[in-house]
């Protein structure tokens, strides 16, 4: 949905007419792990210091068109078309050009991560979780997840308006996950869903769009099937290695080559875009804003963040009351 080539792009699949019970679909992947203790760097053998979430967004006209651009990344690399595009398995300078030839402009999408800083996490302890679950790692995968459809949401709704859709549909893609529950993610997207219809949703600024979520479109695959899910993978994997200072190549900075691909919100006063808190999002900001390297600082800085401003006495005193932990384990979250 790059602004530059959506009318083309958009325009050519329109014609091919195929059938289609949606008009957007969303590819989503993880990179990171989603326990809450003995973090690194602190602890060098202990687990991730960030879970991120990946959305690669595309019109659902274009999903043929996936194939040839997970085929344009490989060939970029010196692989072979048809294959399974892994980021991890990639050599340090055929990441950078994994990003750059995923960010190109006449490749129509746009992209999504949810940046979940577990540091604020640390110790938390909720017997009523933990009475009720016999997996509560799920509730940060799916806490993030949510934010993730927040935006996307608000984002396929405003899109589809300015280009004439009237009710539009969003397709979900997910990659699996090992010990995941699916079926529970998605009676708690669900329950989103009713909470938006019905104007209850609980502890949130920002809710999901329910209009554009159907429950039989939340799909389950293998990323090795899926190409869409595979640049969904580049994506979500050059902003964890980017921010997550134990990862092989931490300063290379990949994910930066990732700017124009980054879904952007208009400002208030309709002249410029911004992409923090709508394509990129770090979370939850204010109170993880002191937890950061200069590093890590200067990489969301990249994308829109006012880091001076978060620190701010004004913008500390309207932190969330709640920590994203408390948050995240409520019931009715």
């Amino acid at each position: 949905m790059t602004q530059a080539s959506e009318p083309s792009i958009f325009l050519m699949f329109s014609k091919i007419g195929l059938p289609m019970d949606h008009h957007y679909t969303l590819f989503i992947d993880e990179a990171g792990d989603d326990k809450v203790k003995h973090l690194k760097p602190s602890v060098v053998d202990g687990n991730s210091e960030w879970l991120c979430l990946g959305g690669y967004l595309i019109r659902a006209e274009a999903e043929p068109d996936l194939d040839r651009r997970r085929d344009e990344i490989l060939r970029s690399i010196g692989g072979q078309p048809g294959g399974v595009l892994h980021f991890q398995k990639l050599h340090p300078k055929n990441r950078v050009k994994a990003t750059q030839t995923l960010a190109t402009r006449t490749n129509s999408a746009r992209g999504f991560v949810v940046c979940s800083c577990k540091r604020t996490m640390l110790n938390h302890h909720n017997a009523r979780a933990a009475a009720v679950t016999s997996n509560q790692r799920d509730y940060l995968y799916n806490w993030v997840v949510r934010l993730l459809l927040e935006r996307v949401t608000a984002y396929v709704a405003n899109h589809a308006q300015r280009h004439g859709i009237k009710k539009p549909v969003l397709r979900i893609v997910m990659a699996s996950r090992r010990g995941h529950h699916f079926g529970q993610f998605k009676a708690y997207v669900q329950q989103l869903i009713n909470q938006a219809t019905a104007g209850t949703t609980y502890l949130s600024t920002r809710q999901i769009v329910a209009e554009v979520l159907r429950y039989n479109l939340i799909e389950l695959a293998h990323a090795p099937t899926q190409p869409g899910l595979q640049l969904a993978d580049v994506l979500v994997s050059a902003f964890f290695q980017s921010i997550e200072q134990a990862s092989p190549h931490h300063a290379d900075k990949v994910a930066m080559h990732l700017r124009p691909l980054m879904a952007e919100r208009r400002t208030a006063s309709g002249r410029q875009t911004r992409r923090d808190g709508e394509g990129v999002t770090f979370f939850p900001d204010r109170r993880a804003v002191h937890l950061l390297t200069a590093d890590q600082t200067k990489f969301f800085e990249h994308f829109g963040y006012d880091m001076g401003w978060l620190k701010s006495r004004k913008a500390q005193k309207h932190k969330q009351h709640l920590t994203q932990a408390q948050r995240m384990w409520s019931r009715e979250a």
